[in-house]
């Protein structure tokens, strides 16, 4: 016949420490959620950033093959506001969280004056985080150079 002294069950020390350990895990688990859907949130901004210039650049491409003389083209700096879904931008949207500003300057340092412009094309975003946007600004910069193929 067995002792009464161990069908007792488990003592009080012994389901404190097996839910502290529970607790610490799922605690650790928690956290790491917690920085992945920030990565997430980052990477898809990243990712959002990087389609609008993209997006811009082949724009002008277009704009170049038809038209070189187009204003589009002339010198100087344009700032867009993007939505967030990345559907294009307009320059009287202001609530987006992506700002877009497209710099084309003529000659980049060649001798052809008029048939070679350098374009910059830099989109600024927040992050968002699983407690919100974030402080810090972040940009995605996209150089290129179009020339006229007259």
């Amino acid at each position: 016949m067995r002792s009464r002294r161990h069908d007792r069950g488990f003592t009080l020390i012994e389901v404190l420490v097996a839910t502290f350990i529970t607790t610490t895990g799922l605690i650790a688990v928690a956290m790491g959620l917690q920085y992945a859907v920030t990565g997430i949130e980052t990477g898809r901004g990243e990712t959002t950033a990087t389609f609008l210039a993209e997006q811009k650049v082949e724009q002008l491409r277009a704009i170049a093959l038809v038209d070189w003389t187009n204003a589009a083209l002339d010198p100087g700096t344009t700032t867009e506001f993007c939505p967030p879904a990345g559907a294009g931008c307009t320059g009287t949207d202001t609530i987006g969280s992506h700002r877009r500003a497209t710099t084309i300057s003529n000659n980049p340092g060649g001798p052809f004056t008029t048939s070679c412009k350098l374009v910059k094309v830099t989109v600024f975003y927040r992050p968002i985080s699983a407690r919100g946007a974030l402080d810090e600004e972040r940009r995605v910069d996209l150089f290129f150079v179009l020339a006229s193929r007259t």
